[in-house]
Parts: structure tokens; C-alpha cells; sequence
């Protein structure tokens, strides 16, 4: 009987903490004592349309390429470096393949979900 009400004296006593910490965060933000997310997020969206140095969708997709080619190119010659008997490391070997597969992988998503997003584009009436 002592355990249970000792369980009933711990949820009652999380309970009043949590709602003490509810009305000090509601308290603060009423106050103004800090900014809220929605004025945070603005700005920072403001900031990013206005940098000069911002990237267009067709960078960072040539970036992506770039770097999924780097990552093919890279397996290959381990595995070649592997087969020849240059390397004796099949780990990373096998690691550098899997990461290539991946980045491959995501690669031929991409492509697609573009490919369906341009489908849906001309699907639309003008």
C-alpha cells in the first residue's frame, strides 16, 4: 500500500513540476523576455534570399553528381587496387562500394521524383 501511494506522491510531484515549467515558458514568451520561433524563422529566411553567394537548385544538384561520381570512381579503384593485390583491405573495400551503391541509389530517386514533379507540371491545365 506504501509502494502505491508513494507512485501516486511521484506523478502528483511530476505533474506540479510540469505545470510549473508550462507557466514559466508561457510567462516568458508573454513577457517578451524571448523572441518566438516564428520571428526567428523569418528572419533567417530573409537572410538566405538575401545572401549573394546562394546556390540555385542546378549547383547543388551538379554538387550532388560530383560528389556521387567522386564516390563510384573512389570504390572502383579500391576494388581495383583489391583485385590486383595492391590492397589487402576488403573492409574498406566493401565500404566504399556500399557508400558508391547508396550514393547511386539516392541519385536514381532524385532523378525520379524530378521526373514525376515535370510529369505533374505538364499534367496541369493551362
Amino acid at each position: 500500500m506504501a509502494a502505491i501511494n508513494n507512485i501516486k506522491m511521484n506523478q502528483e510531484e511530476i505533474m506540479a513540476q510540469m505545470r510549473s515549467m508550462s507557466q514559466k515558458s508561457s510567462g516568458n514568451i508573454i513577457s517578451g523576455n524571448s523572441s518566438s520561433i516564428f520571428e526567428k524563422s523569418s528572419s533567417v529566411a530573409s537572410n538566405v534570399n538575401e545572401s549573394p553567394n546562394s546556390m540555385s537548385f542546378l549547383d547543388h544538384l551538379k554538387e550532388g553528381l560530383e560528389s556521387v561520381n567522386k564516390l563510384q570512381q573512389g570504390a572502383d579503384s579500391m576494388a581495383m587496387d583489391l583485385a590486383s593485390g595492391k590492397s589487402q583491405n576488403l573492409h574498406e573495400t566493401m565500404l566504399a562500394a556500399t557508400q558508391a551503391e547508396l550514393g547511386f541509389n539516392l541519385t536514381v530517386q532524385v532523378r525520379n521524383k524530378i521526373l514525376e514533379a515535370y510529369q505533374e507540371v505538364m499534367r496541369m491545365p493551362v
